[in-house]
C-alpha cells in the first residue's frame, strides 16, 4: 500500500451524526413536499388523458346514434320503394332510390324480383343466371313433329341409315313451315355430324342459330346450336374457331339470355369454361366473363334463398345480400352488400364524420358493412340499434386512432416535460445544495485530518532532534562514534522535515494553481541512474537497496528535472516503506510507442482492488496494520499524479495483495528537432 490508505471511508463519516440529521431535515422540508406535489401533478395528467378519451367516446356514441337513425330511414325508404313498385311488367330504375339504380347497372349489384301467378319477372332482365328452384318454367307451345319428320328420325336413330335420313331431312327442309323448320335443321345437322360431315353440320347449326327460337325438348334451339358449334370446333381442331364460339356462347350464357334450370346452367357453364381453357387465345376476355359470372351466381343464389325463405340478411359463401320484400304479390329488392359497402357505406359515414370507421353486424353476428379488425380499435364504441324494426349491432371508432392518441400523448408529454423540468430544477438545486454542504463538511474534515497528521509528522522528528540535541549539548554522549551517529540522525530527521515541508508547500501551490514547471529536454538514462544511486545512498542505513535496469539510448523527454525527480523519489520511498519483508526495490525504464515508461516495482504487501481506485486522492491512506505503522500524510501519490499529468503523461498502478506493486510513469517522448 502506497503513501495512501486511510481512515474509515469519508462517505460513512459524512452520513453520520450532524450531517445525517442535516440531510434528513433537507429531505423532510424540501424533497418530500416536492415529491408529493409531483405525484399529484402526475395523477392529474393521467386523469386528463382519461377524460380526453372519455370525451372522444361520448362523441362517437352520439355519432353512432345518428348513423342508426340514418340507416333506419334508408332501410325504410328501400322497403317503401318495393311496396310502391309498379305491379305491371314495366319497371325502370327510376322506380327505386338512386343507390338501387346504380346497383342494377353493375353485374351482381342488385335485382328486383316479382312473382305473380307463378311467373317470375326480374329487373334488370338477365340479372339472374338460372331459374330459382320452386319457380316453374313457363310452358312453351309444344311442337308436334309431322309423320314425315318422325319417319326421317326413324331412319336416323332406329335403322341407322344416315344417308337416307339426310335425304329425308333435306326434302322436309324445303317444304317445312316456320314452326317445324328449326326442328328439321337440328336433326339434319345432328345426322350430318354422325356421318362425319362436320363442315355441313356446322353450316346447318349456324342456320339453326339464326332461325326463330323454339324449344326442342327442354332447351331453346339457339342454345343447342351454340353448344354444338363449340363441340364441332373442338372436334375439328380449330383453336381460333373454338375460342370465338366458346366465348360467344359463354358471354350469352352469363348474360342471362336463357333462364335455364340450375343444373342445366351449371352444366353448360362448365362446358364453356372447359372449351375456353382448351383455347387460351382469349384468356383476358374469359377472365372478365368469369368474374362477372361469379358475381351474378352469388346474386342468383341469394335470390333463390330469398324466394324460398325471405329474410333481411342473406349470407352466402362469397358475399352477403340485403333483401327488402313485400307479399301479395311477392316483390323483392335484393342488393349486394359488397356493392353497398363500396358505393354507399363510405358516404353514409363521411356525411357524419370524415375520419370515421364503422362495422354494421346483422342479428346473427355477421359483418354486413365494414370489416371487423383483428383487435378492438382504440376508442371503439358498440351500440345496439334497431333498423326497420330489426336489431343490429353497430361498432364505431375513429379512422385515425393513432393520431388522436398521439395528440393526447403530445399534450401529456408537454405537461410531463414541464413537470420534469421543474423536478430537474428541484433535483439539481437539491444536488448542488447537498454537494456544497457535503464539500464544506469534507473540507472541514480534511483540514482537521491534515492538521492532525501534519502535527504528528512534525512532532515526531522535532522530538527526536530535541532529545538528541539536549543529550549532545549536556555532554551525556562521550563516545565519538555515538556522537557521529546522533548527528547523522539529526540530519536525517531534518531532511525528513524539509521534505515534508516541501511536499506541503508543493501541494498548496498545486491546489492554488501556482505550481510552475520549467520544462527542458532531458536524457532520462543518466538522470535516472543518478537518481537511483542517490536514493540508494539515502536508504543504505536502513539496509535497503535499489536495483536499476535503465538502458542507454532512451528517447529524450521534456521535463522539469526537479519536479519529476520528486515524483520518482516518492514512488521509490513508498516502495521501501511498504516492503517490510523485502528491502530491495527495482526501478526500470523502457521506450515503447513514442513513450518513455519509468516503472518502480516492489515485493511488498500490495494494494487491494478497492483501494487502487482512490490511492491517488489527496490525504487518502489505505486501511491496514502496515499503513498504521508507516508514517505519512497521504500526499505523496497525489503529488506524483499532479506532476506527471502536468508533463502530459499518466501514472498507472498494478498490484496484488501479498505479491507487491508496480507503479509506471508514462511520459511522451520529446519531438525530434532538425540538426
Amino acid at each position: 500500500m502506497k503513501d495512501s490508505a486511510v481512515r474509515p471511508p469519508a462517505r460513512r463519516r459524512f452520513l453520520s451524526g450532524p450531517s445525517q440529521r442535516l440531510i434528513g431535515v433537507f429531505v423532510l422540508f424540501i424533497l418530500l413536499p416536492g415529491a408529493f406535489l409531483g405525484g399529484l401533478a402526475f395523477r392529474a395528467l393521467r386523469q386528463e388523458g382519461q377524460l380526453a378519451g372519455q370525451r372522444i367516446r361520448e362523441s362517437l356514441e352520439r355519432t353512432a346514434e345518428e348513423i342508426g337513425l340514418y340507416l333506419d330511414a334508408e332501410f325504410r325508404r328501400w322497403s317503401d320503394a318495393v311496396r310502391s313498385a309498379p305491379k305491371e311488367k314495366i319497371i325502370s330504375a327510376d322506380s327505386f332510390p338512386k343507390i338501387a339504380g346504380q346497383a342494377f347497372a353493375e353485374p351482381g349489384g342488385g335485382i328486383f324480383l316479382s312473382v305473380t301467378g307463378g311467373d317470375l319477372e326480374t329487373f334488370p332482365s338477365g340479372a339472374l343466371l338460372y331459374r330459382p328452384s320452386g319457380v316453374p318454367r313457363p310452358q312453351a307451345a309444344a311442337s308436334r313433329p309431322s309423320a314425315a319428320l318422325a319417319e326421317a328420325e326413324s331412319l336416323e336413330i332406329t335403322r341407322k341409315d344416315l344417308e337416307r335420313a339426310v335425304r329425308a331431312y333435306r326434302s322436309l327442309l324445303d317444304r317445312a313451315g316456320t314452326g317445324e323448320r328449326p326442328l328439321v335443321l337440328q336433326r339434319l345437322a345432328r345426322t350430318l355430324r354422325k356421318a362425319g360431315k362436320l363442315d355441313e353440320s356446322a353450316a346447318f347449326y349456324r342456320e339453326l342459330q339464326r332461325s326463330d327460337v323454339v324449344w326442342i325438348g327442354d332447351l331453346p334451339s339457339d342454345l343447342i346450336a351454340r353448344s354444338e358449334l363449340c363441340s364441332l370446333a373442338a372436334e375439328g381442331g380449330d383453336p381460333a374457331g373454338l375460342a370465338a364460339q366458346a366465348l360467344a356462347f359463354y358471354r350469352e350464357l352469363t348474360g342471362g339470355k336463357w333462364l335455364l334450370d340450375k343444373p342445366r346452367y351449371l352444366y353448360y357453364s362448365d362446358r364453356c369454361r372447359a372449351w375456353c381453357r382448351e383455347s387460351p387465345l382469349a384468356a383476358d376476355e374469359f377472365n372478365r366473363i368469369r368474374t362477372k359470372e361469379e358475381q351474378k351466381l352469388s346474386l342468383s343464389s341469394a335470390a333463390e334463398e330469398l324466394l324460398n325463405s325471405p329474410k333481411r340478411v342473406i349470407s352466402g359463401e362469397s358475399e352477403t345480400h340485403l333483401a327488402f320484400w313485400n307479399t301479395d304479390p311477392f316483390t323483392a329488392l335484393l342488393l349486394s352488400a359488397n356493392f353497398l359497402k363500396s358505393h354507399w357505406w363510405p358516404q353514409a359515414l363521411s356525411a357524419r364524420r370524415d375520419d370515421l370507421k364503422a362495422v354494421l353486424s346483422s342479428p346473427d353476428g355477421s359483418a354486413v358493412f365494414g370489416t371487423l379488425p383483428a383487435a378492438v380499435p382504440a376508442f371503439a364504441v358498440t351500440q345496439d340499434i334497431r333498423i326497420d324494426d330489426t336489431p343490429w349491432l353497430l361498432q364505431v371508432w375513429p379512422g385515425r386512432p393513432d393520431a388522436i392518441r398521439a395528440d393526447i400523448k403530445q399534450k401529456q408529454t408537454l405537461s410531463m416535460a414541464m413537470l420534469g423540468f421543474v423536478a430537474v430544477l428541484l433535483a439539481f438545486g437539491s444536488y448542488i445544495t447537498v454537494r456544497i454542504v457535503r464539500r464544506e463538511l469534507e473540507i472541514a474534515r480534511l483540514r482537521a485530518d491534515f492538521v492532525s497528521t501534519v502535527s504528528h509528522e512534525f512532532r515526531s522528528p522535532l522530538t527526536g532532534i530535541r532529545q538528541l540535541g539536549e543529550m549532545l549539548l549536556e555532554g551525556r554522549v562521550a563516545d565519538r562514534e555515538k556522537q557521529r551517529s546522533y548527528f547523522r540522525m539529526i540530519v536525517e530527521e531534518s531532511d525528513r522535515l524539509a521534505r515534508l515541508v516541501e511536499n506541503i508547500l508543493d501541494f498548496s501551490r498545486m491546489e492554488e494553481g501556482r505550481r510552475e514547471y520549467r520544462l527542458e529536454r532531458l536524457d532520462p538514462s543518466p538522470w535516472l541512474r543518478e537518481l537511483a544511486v542517490d536514493f540508494e545512498a539515502e536508504i543504505a542505513m536502513k539496509g535497503a537497496a535499489v536495483e536499476a535496469d535503465i538502458p542507454d539510448g532512451l528517447p529524450l523527454i521534456s521535463a522539469d528535472k526537479e519536479a519529476l525527480g520528486s515524483a520518482v523519489r516518492n514512488l521509490l520511498d513508498n516502495a521501501v516503506k511498504y516492503s517490510p519483508g523485502t528491502k530491495t526495490v527495482r526501478i526500470e525504464a523502457a521506450a515503447s510507442g513514442g513513450e518513455v515508461r519509468i516503472s518502480v516495482r516492489d515485493r511488498g504487501v500490495g494494494i487491494s482492488e478497492q483501494d487502487r481506485g482512490r490511492i491517488f486522492d489527496r490525504f487518502y491512506r489505505a486501511d491496514g496494520e502496515i499503513s498504521k505503522r508507516v508514517k505519512g500524510a497521504g500526499l505523496g501519490l497525489s503529488l506524483v499524479k499532479h506532476i506527471v499529468t502536468a508533463h502530459g503523461g499518466a501514472v498507472e498502478c498494478e498490484s496484488r495483495l501479498g505479491e507487491g506493486s508496480t507503479f509506471t510513469i508514462r511520459l511522451p517522448a520529446a519531438p525530434v528537432t532538425g540538426g
